[in-house]
């Protein structure tokens, strides 16, 4: 084989080999917590628009997974109608963020 082609289909063989780690890179993470049956737990990010509002179930805890990077802001309403605080959390690429 030339060498120029040899160099040629290494090239190719690098670039696709690249392109597929690159696809790997996880640019979102979780957050995970742990709420009361009846609890909505409501999530939004200021920065992104992110906003997903999760209805809590029998075992009170929680996944959402794949959120975009960034700071998000968590809080905790009770069926009655009260909340807690909200509570600050910074997800990061590939992390899982945990709501006390």
């Amino acid at each position: 084989m030339k060498p120029i082609l040899k160099a040629i289909l290494l090239g190719a063989a690098m670039t696709v080999g690249l392109a597929g780690y690159t696809q790997a890179q996880s640019s979102s993470g979780n957050i995970t917590g742990e709420a009361v049956a009846g609890d909505t737990i409501v999530i939004h990010g200021a920065d992104n628009g992110f906003h997903r509002e999760l209805k809590i179930e029998k075992d009170g805890k929680y996944n959402v997974r794949r959120v975009p990077t960034g700071d998000y802001t968590v809080v905790k309403m009770h069926a009655d109608g009260s909340f807690e605080p909200g509570q600050a959390i910074v997800i990061h690429s590939g992390s899982t963020g945990r709501v006390r």
